[in-house]
């Protein structure tokens, strides 16, 4: 053994105290990894390490704009202890300009020392409407859910907004052998998932026991993954927080005409220069070339940045695909929270609050045909508030009866599916109310900030439960199964749907104190919405526009 050996082993014992020394994995200093691009320091937390902006995919940049994500460089050493920039994006409401495009980098929350078999491993896709927020958003930290559960965390940026899902026909005939465009972020979350799979053991973990996961747009995104067939074999459970994968995604004929009018608006016209052009503004010439607003329920005139049915990575509306069982088969968890459409949705649009005539002329533009059924279902004097009525009508659709959409098309199977309702009121938060993206906080363990929510420390309430589903999530990336043999826990029962007939079915468990299980939720509601195919309610467009 040569000295400079020795010296590495001794300085590892007298760091590291108790940690075992594990050659495996060329750890000459705390938390530090060799990987096939070269070594990668992260921070010592002292129960785990944090890896903070490893480069997952070369910087997109230039002629790599609007490209599929290409392999990162070698390197010698990255030292992976800050945050990454998220990707470039248009911070609403705001409407400063924010990120770089030098973006393409993950985040690694792992147990320290690194556990001794192959730990399960949860990749975590950010929300943020696809326009916004990153791989560092402070709800979704992993490193409370690493160290309590012994899981690893994997969170990685992709593209956003314009840079993440330009549809263009010039885009889309550049390389005959990708005859598409307009998913560039999902390619980017693809990508993050074979790293993970060349790489994770690495860090502790193992490759073949993945789970993809995320809440609202990082929950459309897991299930788009699902009906993606170049993302078979790269996850092994799903998990769909507050997410609407089966509502009506656009087409890449009509992403394109946004193309068009996103390059005329920088002045890319001639045919055979569009995309040199294109390519040649700044990120901020890009962000800024077309009006974009804070996802809400008005229908006020914005680009809307979405994933694309582009007939490749999306080879057709995910509802039908999911019907027609042409999806990746995986245990899966899906799940709302009880007050979906209420907070900010709606309060953007009207923030002087809600008249009945405003409630029943949005209705009436947003369903067309359909708005004096929907009115009769949901009449405005049988709520509090004609802002209740509004809420309900975006809960129900977009979210609660969308998801019993989801888990009967994955059900039906034989897939494990398991279903919940998260209904913990967290009254910092929101006064009486369980709004849109508040349950992620309680699964990771992390206060409630500013830049999300008004702050919440988590109180003793809220922390038995974050303990309990954590137990639940890990389990199920465990095994894809999220109960235990024992009485410890509500046992969580498997989503079995006979669309309303037979005993005990459409079982899902209700997440608050005490945590409980019911059956059937919202039935009368969504057996009405069942028929209608619509596009998502917080866009620039009527929900029932074909």
């Amino acid at each position: 053994m040569s000295w400079r050996w020795m010296i590495a082993v001794l300085f590892v014992v007298a760091v590291a105290g108790a940690r075992e020394f594990t050659p495996a994995y060329a750890q000459s200093v705390p938390c530090t990894v060799t990987i096939s691009n070269g070594d990668v320091e992260g921070v010592d937390r002292g129960a785990s390490c944090a890896y903070l902006g490893i480069p997952y995919a070369a910087p997109p940049l230039g002629p790599l704009r609007w490209k599929p994500p290409q392999p990162a460089s070698p390197w010698t050493l990255v030292r992976a202890n800050t945050p990454p920039l998220s990707c470039s994006n248009l911070q609403l409401p705001a409407g400063t300009l924010a990120g770089s495009e030098d973006c393409l980098k993950l985040n690694i929350w792992a147990p320290d020392p690194l556990p001794a078999a192959p730990a399960p491993v949860i990749v975590w896709l950010h929300t943020g409407s696809f326009v916004g927020a990153s791989a560092n958003f402070p709800s979704h930290n992993g490193q409370r859910l690493a160290e309590e559960t012994g899981v690893i965390v994997v969170a990685p940026n992709y593209r956003l907004g314009p840079f993440g899902f330009l549809a263009h026909n010039a885009l889309a005939a550049e390389d005959p052998a990708s005859p598409s465009s307009g998913n560039y972020g999902l390619l980017d979350q693809r990508a993050a998932m074979a790293w993970v799979r060349d790489n994770i053991d690495r860090f502790g973990g193992d490759p073949r026991n993945v789970t993809l996961a995320g809440t609202s747009a990082g929950a459309d995104s897991v299930g788009l993954h699902l009906v993606s067939p170049a993302s078979a074999g790269l996850f092994h459970r799903a998990i769909i927080e507050s997410g609407a994968p089966t509502i009506r995604w656009p087409t890449h004929a009509e992403a394109a005409t946004q193309g068009d009018a996103f390059a005329a608006a920088l002045g890319c016209t001639d045919p055979g220069q569009v995309l040199a052009c294109m390519r040649s503004k700044t990120r901020n010439q890009v962000l800024l070339a077309l009006p974009q607003v804070a996802q809400q329920v008005s229908e006020q005139p914005a680009a809307s940045w979405l994933p694309v049915v582009d007939g490749l990575e999306l080879p057709d509306q995910p509802r039908v695909l999911f019907e027609s069982r042409a999806f990746n088969q995986v245990p899966t968890i899906i799940g709302t929270n009880r007050d979906e459409g209420a907070g900010n949705f709606v309060r953007r649009s009207f923030p002087s609050g809600v008249t009945t005539s405003q409630y029943e002329s949005w209705v009436e533009s947003e369903f067309g045909v359909s708005a004096p059924l929907v009115l009769a279902v949901y009449p405005a004097a049988t709520f509090t508030a004609p802002e209740d009525a509004l809420a309900q009508v975006v809960g129900d659709a977009q979210f609660v009866c969308e998801a019993r959409r989801l888990a009967r098309a994955v059900s039906e199977t034989g897939v494990r599916t398991f279903v919940y309702s998260f209904e913990h009121e967290v009254d910092d938060v929101f006064l009486d109310r369980v709004i849109h993206g508040i349950e992620s906080n309680i699964i990771f363990g992390n206060a409630y900030v500013p830049n999300q929510f008004p702050n919440h420390v988590l109180d003793a309430n809220d922390l038995v439960l974050h303990s309990i589903m954590a137990g639940y999530w890990t389990r199920f990336a465990a095994s894809g199964d999220p109960n235990v043999e024992d009485d410890s826990v509500l046992h969580w029962p498997l989503f079995k749907d006979s669309h309303g007939r037979g005993r005990g079915s459409n079982k899902f468990v209700v997440f608050g104190l005490p945590v409980d299980d019911d059956k059937r939720a919202r039935e009368a509601q969504c057996n009405f919405w069942e028929p209608l195919f619509l596009r998502t309610l917080l866009g620039p467009v009527p929900a029932s526009e074909p």
